[in-house]
């Protein structure tokens, strides 16, 4: 699980920002949030707090093999000055906590650390430009040939050091729709999905069971394959079923609504993410998809039922009605300032204005906490 992560000189953040996923809730067994909303007008800079997510998971494990050894590594500081910008993510594995952090340029890195916690931190494997340290336990990285635009993790990875793997392993958790220039599809057409439903029935059921509970008038859906007779290829479609024989009353993928496709297209990751611990990272996770539905997806990662290995749900959205639902401790929300971002959780607000035995809407909505756009006249 993501505890925290943060970063200083990082796109719209000049002066940084850290967000905790640790809860301070009273008489509550949970001690980690498994979703957070993160919430601001347009252009405040909720989507370069996620660029964090994307860009940390690639960098530390593909930065060796993804990027030449000249090239410029793929990351902005504030307005582009020329300063060295500085992240850091913790992690908590069953019952162990690793921070990493990095200070680096798109020119070259100044530095890496990994730390390990069990009773008390302890630096375990760090590097200063391309010099490599460590304790005994991974003395073997030590061998290891750095250069200036790859993280140390992924060079280890490419001389096969099997002590690094489980760090290594903490930065494939992540499944992101964010890029370095901002939100993108996920990496999923329906004629892929519909081949990795077809090859996964289980994860099928499921996309298919929520497509059902969303008042869509779906009650099924059959995939079909059917070969390219030139090329060889074959290609896979879905038919939705809007009658329980199967006989009629159906509609090809194309004739679904946007927020139909959305869903067919996107549960997939949903139940991968739930099936395996991970953490789902979302950009305007709500688009095209009516108000009434985000609880329903929220509370897949909220049911302790459902999300049995803690997989954790961090995403945008511009929906309000959610902020009841979640309290203060899982909302963040992202203001701007003379072209600066901030952000705060909602705990981090003085005084009681914010309590959990009242809706927070209509204080949002009244603009007393920030986080809505200042339109001028």
């Amino acid at each position: 699980m993501i505890l925290e992560f943060g970063a200083k000189n990082f796109y719209s953040f000049k002066e940084g920002f850290e967000v905790d996923l640790t809860l301070n809730e009273k008489n509550s067994k949970q001690k980690v949030a498994n979703v957070l909303a993160i919430k601001g007008a347009n252009a405040s800079g909720k989507t370069n707090v996620l660029k964090l997510l994307s860009f940390l998971p690639s960098f530390v494990k593909n930065s060796f093999t993804e990027l030449k050894p000249d090239e410029p590594i793929l990351i902005n500081s504030f307005f582009y000055n020329d300063e060295p910008i500085e992240i850091f993510i913790v992690f908590l594995d069953n019952t162990i906590e690793y921070r990493y952090e990095i200070t680096l340029t798109k020119d070259k890195i100044f530095s890496e650390t990994i730390y390990k916690k069990e009773k008390r931190w302890t630096k375990i494997i760090w590097r200063e430009e391309n010099k490599i340290d460590s304790v005994a336990e991974y003395s073997e990285i030590k061998k290891i040939k750095l250069r200036n635009n790859a993280s140390m993790l992924s060079t280890a990875k490419q001389y096969e050091i099997e002590s690094i793997e489980h760090i290594y392993n903490l930065f494939e958790l992540m499944i992101v729709n964010v890029h370095a220039h901002g939100r993108h599809e996920l990496p999923i057409d329906y004629q892929s999905a519909s081949k990795f439903y077809y090859d996964n029935p289980t994860i099928f059921e499921f996309v298919k069971d929520i497509l059902r509970k969303s008042d869509t008038g779906i009650e099924d859906i059959e995939i079909l394959s059917k070969e390219d007779k030139e090329n060889g290829k074959v290609e896979y479609f879905p038919l939705f079923y809007f009658s329980k024989n199967k006989k009629d009353n159906f509609l090809t993928f194309h004739e679904q609504s946007s927020g139909t496709k959305e869903l067919y297209r996107q549960l997939g990751f949903y139940k991968i993410v739930l099936s395996m611990g991970k953490t789902l990272v979302l950009d305007e996770f709500d688009t095209n998809l009516h108000p009434d539905l985000l609880p329903m997806l929220v509370d897949l990662f909220e049911n302790k039922e459902i999300n049995t290995k803690n997989a954790q749900m961090i995403f945008t959205t511009h929906h309000t009605e959610i902020m009841n639902k979640l309290g203060k401790y899982k909302i963040v929300l992202v203001n701007k300032e003379s072209n600066e971002s901030f952000l705060y959780r909602l705990d981090e607000i003085p005084g009681d204005m914010i309590r959990n035995d009242r809706p927070i809407t209509p204080i949002y909505n009244a603009g007393k906490i920030g986080g809505k756009p200042k339109i001028s006249a």
